[in-house]
């Protein structure tokens, strides 16, 4: 008895970053795909004429190869590719390829139809057919969407400056609770689960574009556009799975690319986690990668020597303290004070670190440099304190600090706790935010004080964006010269960019407050 065909049919569908006439060229040059689609291992064109074209193709997922000849019909005008194989292993396999124009590139959609037509084992065979036919086709799509933005980047490389533009912001939520109140933010009437079961789902959530920010404006009437993509990770995260939250930040890179932005920048814990592991994320990606620590070390300088003057300091007579004073930006504001101050402490948990920067530190004959691993130590009799350690939680007790105090928290979370300020003679603000020429409404909390106000680390991508300098310039430890904070500085400037408001938390710092400061400086 003959066996009745039955015949499957699947849809494939996903949107390509590239204009529709580059994705049906990529399409059709069958004789490629082995090269970046590592599914197929053979696809030759045997014959051509007009709109018909005959190819031969081989395939295998996981174990099990596929081989056969189809006939295609280019249907280019309606947007449109027709096949149906001829000869092979399976019995029925045709299907239509269908290109429509997208706004952020090209919705391609592929439907198959087929039927393996082996007795007794039809069944499963069919099924299990089905789904590899269905992986390859996604690893096409993937591969191919890929392979666009990569050619994209190298024609900027090779001197294409029109390929990219903007720029892209990667963040995350700083711990569990400012994630659920960031998922209340977006949908106030929201059902929240257990804490376990959100947790667990959060951290197997690949990262995702939040938000577009269309057009922004600066000073000089340049104007660029960007986007902003979440990690999806909390910092607590981190040190469970290092690479995981690695890939994490990767793969917010490359969702970045797909909107063909020029220049990335990670914010909070997302160059830590590189730096952590010894693995730059620059090697991953095509798009260049700033960390932002040059402009965010700028505005943790300006926004204390702002704090500074308003409380009548006298600097070459004043004592400073960074905490956290190895890292990249704790080293870049010691670099600026040193020329200014009468001594500069710095503080690490690595001692290596601590001798070395003393070393470089010490060589400028200017302040007194002093290093210690011991916090409360450090800023027991400091004038001016920065704060700049990478910590998932608070290190710094707000009773530690002198009267008359200055203090610029730059930690992201904070090294300070934000508690209701108990002490009115301290001069306390969160540092590293810049003031930005275009006011942004994040749809979620961002911990940030005002609508023009920026962590530095974002404002540095949006600076580079408009001043179409592409290019890595804040990258790896220790990298941060005073001739490029003022080079990035002079920028900024020319766009509208400057230090921001002095805010602890979201509130203004009053200025009770700061006569009250006032009148304990020495």
């Amino acid at each position: 008895m003959p066996v009745e065909k039955h015949i499957l049919e699947t849809r494939i569908t996903r949107l390509i970053h590239a204009p529709k006439w580059r994705v049906i060229r990529l399409v059709t040059k069958v004789w490629d795909f082995p090269s970046f689609v590592p599914t197929v291992k053979e696809a030759t064109v045997i014959h051509k004429a007009h709109n018909h074209v005959r190819t031969k193709w081989h395939i295998q997922v996981d174990s099990v190869p596929i081989k056969w000849v189809e006939e295609d019909t280019l249907e280019l005008e309606n947007g449109c590719i027709r096949f149906k194989a001829i000869e092979g292993d399976l019995e029925t396999f045709e299907g239509e390829w269908f290109f429509r124009d997208h706004p952020e590139g090209t919705h391609v959609e592929i439907v198959v139809r087929l039927a393996v037509g082996i007795p007794a084992i039809q069944e499963f065979a069919d099924a299990y057919i089905q789904k590899m036919v269905r992986r390859n086709f996604e690893a096409i799509l993937e591969s191919a969407d890929t392979h666009l933005i990569s050619m994209r980047y190298q024609g900027f490389k090779q001197g294409d400056l029109d390929k990219v533009a903007g720029f892209g912001v990667i963040g995350h939520f700083y711990n569990f609770n400012h994630l659920v109140k960031c998922f209340r933010m977006l949908s106030p009437e929201i059902k929240l689960p257990s804490r376990e079961f959100l947790g667990q789902l959060f951290s197997i959530t690949p990262s995702f574009k939040l938000y577009d920010v269309e057009d922004f404006r600066s000073k000089a009437g340049a104007v660029t556009r960007g986007c902003f993509i979440v990690a999806t990770f909390i910092p607590d995260m981190i040190e469970k799975d290092m690479w995981a939250i690695f890939s994490k930040v990767v793969r917010a890179c490359k969702i970045a690319e797909k909107h063909g932005v020029g220049v990335v920048t990670l914010g909070g814990f997302t160059s830590i986690v590189a730096e952590r592991i010894g693995h730059e994320i620059a090697n991953e990606v095509d798009v260049a990668v700033t960390t932002g620590n040059t402009y965010a070390s700028i505005m943790a300088i300006d926004g204390i020597l702002e704090a500074a003057r308003r409380v009548g300091l006298d600097l070459r007579r004043s004592k400073a303290a960074i905490i956290g004073g190895t890292g990249d930006i704790g080293s870049a504001c010691a670099r600026s004070l040193t020329e200014c101050m009468q001594q500069v402490t710095i503080t690490g948990r690595n001692k290596g670190g601590l001798r070395t920067l003393h070393a470089e530190l010490s060589k400028r004959r200017k302040a007194r440099i002093v290093a210690t691993t011991d916090n409360r130590r450090a800023v027991r009799d400091a004038d001016m304190v920065i704060t700049a350690a990478s910590s998932t939680q608070s290190i710094l007790e707000i009773s530690w600090f002198k009267p008359g105090a200055v203090i610029c928290d730059v930690g992201f979370p904070k090294n300070i706790p934000y508690v209701a300020q108990s002490r009115g003679d301290i001069f306390i603000f969160s540092g590293g935010l810049a003031k930005s020429p275009t006011p942004i409404s994040f749809p979620v909390d961002t911990g940030l004080p005002a609508k023009d106000a920026l962590y530095g680390c974002f404002a540095e991508a949006i600076i580079l964006a408009l001043d179409k300098r592409y290019e890595s310039f804040s990258y790896g430890r220790g990298n941060i010269t005073l001739a490029k904070m003022e080079e990035l500085r002079a920028i900024g400037a020319k766009h509208g960019f400057g230090v921001s408001d002095l805010y602890w938390g979201d509130m203004p710092v009053s200025p009770e407050l700061i006569e009250n400061v006032k009148d304990r400086v020495h």
